[in-house]
């Protein structure tokens, strides 16, 4: 390492995006769009992540190609040059060998670097999404914290640019064990090292990282940085959400999980922008092409079900609403609608279903077997005559 210094990441605080879902992989020229509404929006940073790459996760022993490498430091050298930051991340966690650990390190170090020499701004060691029989989990967790920490630890000072970690219990609800866990986190990673975390849950209510919302944060002197889901959708793909992106005022630094989804994505980072303004909300849509008639329809894409809250239910729909959905379906043509088709159809097919008002064979023909099974035995007795919720 030439200067230790340069181990830190800047005072300022972090906004940016996270691609690290599963289900979507983004094309070089999508990163750069996204690059660049960042800078538009004063955020500065992009952590590349995604679950589909297998040399991230799955393989991550494998080098990157060299055609990859190339398409990576020129997305690096574009994201300098409008003043973003790339972070770049790699997932050893799924089989990483303690028993082989000096062969392990290396390969890891190796990977590492290549990602340095390429332009990374910083270095993401990350053991998120792993679960036994991984060999990186041991019975004891002072073990598995203790193997995370020293290759953490030691990569960092292997690098000329920061280390930041993804901890496996990286949200409260994945262990009874949480806070314990990250005491004994905090005190074997090296201070200057910060941490992802979600706070409570996976998708977190409100100020998440808070002192009361989450034991990490007492617990951890490390700088924390919000891995925010509030829009992600890997864990449910047919739904959308686009309301707005509230209770995160007081979090410091905080960068948004996306949906794979382009021009989706650059209107989150939008509405991510706005907060929890209204108006900011709204001028944010209308900016992206939303049609006003979306608004008819937006108590159903508000938001996700947060800290084990389930939203309140919208009212029933009206005339309005039909509308609205038919004119967003047939006369709303951009690439941003492309996107919305299937969840903007979905929602059809779902308010029909509620209200009894969608044929048997229809139902059979929008959704999947089980589903329409299930559906079908609901409203029907045995004979086949419907009930009287019918």
């Amino acid at each position: 390492m030439s200067d230790s210094s340069a181990t830190y990441l800047p005072e300022a605080p972090l906004r940016g995006y996270i691609e690290g879902y599963y289900g979507r992989l983004l094309g070089w020229q999508d990163r750069r769009r996204i690059i660049a509404r960042l800078a538009a929006l004063g955020m500065n940073a992009y952590l590349y992540a995604p679950k589909e790459d297998p040399c991230h996760r799955v393989n991550w022993r494998e080098p990157w190609p060299a055609v990859w490498i190339a398409e990576f430091s020129a997305m690096c050298a574009a994201a300098a040059a409008h003043g973003v930051m790339i972070f770049a991340g790699i997932a050893p966690g799924l089989d990483y060998d303690s028993a082989n650990d000096g062969a392990e390190f290396d390969t890891l170090l190796a990977k590492a670097m290549s990602l340095q020499t390429a332009g990374a701004d910083a270095i993401v060691l990350m053991f998120d999404d792993i679960e036994p029989p991984s060999a990186t989990l041991d019975p004891v967790l002072l073990d598995e914290i203790a193997l995370h920490a020293g290759i953490a630890t030691r990569l960092a000072a292997c690098l000329d640019v920061p280390t930041l970690i993804v901890p496996r219990i990286y949200a409260d609800e994945i262990s009874d064990a949480a806070a314990d866990s990250y005491h004994q986190l905090a005190t074997a990673l090296p201070p200057e090292m910060p941490v992802f975390h979600c706070g409570s849950h996976i998708i977190a209510g409100a100020d998440p990282l808070a002192r009361h919302a989450s034991p990490a944060g007492t617990a951890f002197g490390q700088r924390l940085i919000l891995w925010d889901n509030h829009y992600c959708n890997d864990y449910c793909p047919r739904r959308l959400f686009a309301g707005p992106h509230v209770g995160r005022s007081a979090v410091r630094d905080l960068m948004l999980n996306g949906t794979g989804m382009v021009e989706t994505d650059m209107l989150l980072l939008g509405l991510m922008a706005a907060g929890d303004n209204a108006r900011g909300w709204r001028a944010a849509l209308a900016a992206a092409g939303v049609p006003e008639a979306f608004h008819h329809l937006a108590p159903w894409f508000n938001a996700p079900v947060t800290a084990d809250q389930v939203p309140n239910p919208p009212p029933p729909p009206n005339h309005d609403v039909f509308e609205a959905v038919e004119t967003l379906l047939w006369r709303w043509k951009t690439p941003l609608a492309r996107e919305w088709y299937p969840f903007l159809f979905g929602l059809k097919h779902d308010l029909l279903i509620a209200a009894g008002e969608l044929p048997d064979l229809r139902v059979a023909k929008t959704q999947t077997d089980p589903l329409h099974r299930h559906l079908i035995g609901t409203r029907a007795d045995p004979e086949g005559d419907m009930d009287d919720e019918g």
